[in-house]
C-alpha cells in the first residue's frame, strides 16, 4: 500500500466523511469537495435500528456494523466536544398478533437475545400510548446528532486535509488523467448521494431517489425517553420536543416540504398517542436507494482510479462507517470489492 497519495472525495455527507476519515487514517492526503447542501445526511434523523420489524429480522450485517458505529461516532465526539452518538431504547408497538408472536418466538434465540428484550407483562399492557397488541423493547438502538456530526466531520477533514466548498464542476474534470482544476489525483471517489443523477460517469446506475419528510413536535403530555415506533418513529430530542418520521415518496428529487407530508405524519403520530402536541418544524430530504437495498461500491469499468461509494439508503448512519473502512482497505490494497455491494452487479456503460 502506497502512502501519501492524494485522493479527491466528492460529497460531504456521512458517506464522504466516512471515506475521507479512513483514507486519512491510512496516511493518505484528502481533498473533499462539498457544496454545503447535503440535505439527506443532515435532515436524516440518524436512527440506528438493528431490527427490521415487519418480520422481526436483523438488519443486514448488524452484528458487524453496530460495534464499529460506537468507535466511529465516539471519535467525532472528541472533535465536536459534545455527545453525537446517543443510545436509546426503541419501544415497538406491535401492529398485529402475528408480529407479537414473531417477537416472542425470537426473543430467546441466541442471534436475537442481544437486541430483543423479553416481553414483560408491563410491555404487553403499556398504558402510556395506544397499544392494542402490546409492545417490546429493543436494545442496541441509537441515533446520531446529524448536523453536529456533519459539521465535526468536515471540520476534522479540513484540519487533516483540505475542504473545498463548491459544486463539483464536471467540465473541469479529466477522468483519464484524474485531474480536477489543474490538480492531478491518485484516485477520485464520488459520494454524492442522489447527486449521482448529474454525474456523467455513474448516472446510469439504478440509484433511486426516495424522498422523506419529518416533523418536529412539541408535547408536554407525551413524556417519554424511549423512541416509540409504529407506522412512524417518535424520537425524543429533549425539552418536550420529538422528531416524527418519516414519509416515503419514490422517484423524486423534490426536497421541499409539503402539506401532504405533514398530514401523513400527524396521522401516524396520533396512531401511537393521544397526547396533545403542536408542530414546530418540518423538514425534507431525498435518500439514495437501490433496487436491492444494498450500497453501490467500486471502480468505474472504463476509468481507472474513478470510484463510487453510494446508495446507502435509510440505513446510512449505521452502515457507512464500517463499509467505508472496508472500501478504503480494498481500494488501497487492490482487493476485490464485496460482490454484495460491488458496482459491477449493474451495467453502467
Amino acid at each position: 500500500m502506497k502512502k501519501n497519495q492524494h485522493f479527491l472525495v466528492v460529497g460531504g455527507g456521512v458517506a464522504g466523511i466516512a471515506v475521507s476519515k479512513h483514507l486519512i487514517d491510512q496516511d493518505q492526503h484528502v481533498t473533499l469537495v462539498e457544496n454545503g447542501q447535503n440535505k439527506s445526511s443532515t435532515v436524516a434523523a440518524g436512527m440506528i435500528n438493528p431490527i427490521v420489524f415487519r418480520r422481526m429480522t436483523k438488519s443486514w450485517r448488524v452484528d458487524e456494523f453496530l460495534p464499529y458505529c460506537n468507535v466511529f461516532y465516539r471519535f467525532f465526539e472528541t472533535i465536536a466536544q459534545h455527545q453525537l452518538f446517543c443510545p436509546i431504547t426503541i419501544r415497538r408497538f406491535f401492529s398485529s398478533e402475528q408480529e407479537r408472536q414473531f417477537w416472542l418466538d425470537k426473543q430467546d434465540q441466541p442471534d436475537f437475545s442481544n437486541y430483543l428484550n423479553s416481553v414483560s407483562t408491563e410491555d404487553l399492557h403499556f398504558s402510556r400510548a395506544n397499544n392494542p397488541f402490546g409492545s417490546g423493547r429493543l436494545n442496541g438502538s441509537s441515533y446520531v446528532q446529524t448536523i453536529p456530526f456533519v459539521n465535526a466531520g468536515i471540520s476534522w477533514i479540513n484540519m487533516n486535509g483540505n475542504v473545498i466548498q463548491e459544486n463539483f464542476d464536471f467540465m473541469q474534470f479529466d477522468p483519464f488523467l484524474l485531474q480536477y482544476k489543474q490538480t492531478t489525483y491518485d484516485g477520485v471517489v464520488f459520494c454524492e448521494g442522489v447527486g449521482v443523477v448529474n454525474n456523467p460517469y455513474f448516472k446510469r446506475l439504478p440509484v433511486q431517489h426516495t424522498k422523506g419528510e419529518t416533523i418536529t413536535v412539541s408535547s408536554k403530555e407525551l413524556k417519554t425517553i424511549e423512541s416509540y415506533n409504529r407506522k412512524c418513529f417518535i424520537l425524543p430530542h429533549g425539552n418536550d420536543t420529538y422528531r416524527v418520521g418519516a414519509t416515503y415518496v419514490w422517484n423524486t428529487l423534490d426536497d421541499t416540504i409539503t402539506p401532504e407530508g405533514r398530514k401523513e405524519l400527524e396521522e401516524k403520530f396520533q396512531v401511537v398517542t393521544d397526547a396533545a402536541y403542536s408542530v414546530i418544524d418540518q423538514q425534507a430530504g431525498v435518500r439514495p436507494t437501490t433496487p436491492d437495498r444494498r450500497p453501490v461500491v467500486g471502480e468505474h469499468p472504463e476509468f481507472e482510479g474513478l470510484y463510487i461509494f453510494n446508495g446507502l439508503g435509510t440505513k446510512g448512519y449505521m452502515i457507512a462507517p464500517l463499509l467505508a473502512k472496508e472500501f478504503v482497505n480494498q481500494l488501497l490494497n487492490g482487493l476485490p470489492f464485496d460482490p454484495e455491494t460491488a458496482l459491477n452487479r449493474f451495467k453502467i456503460l
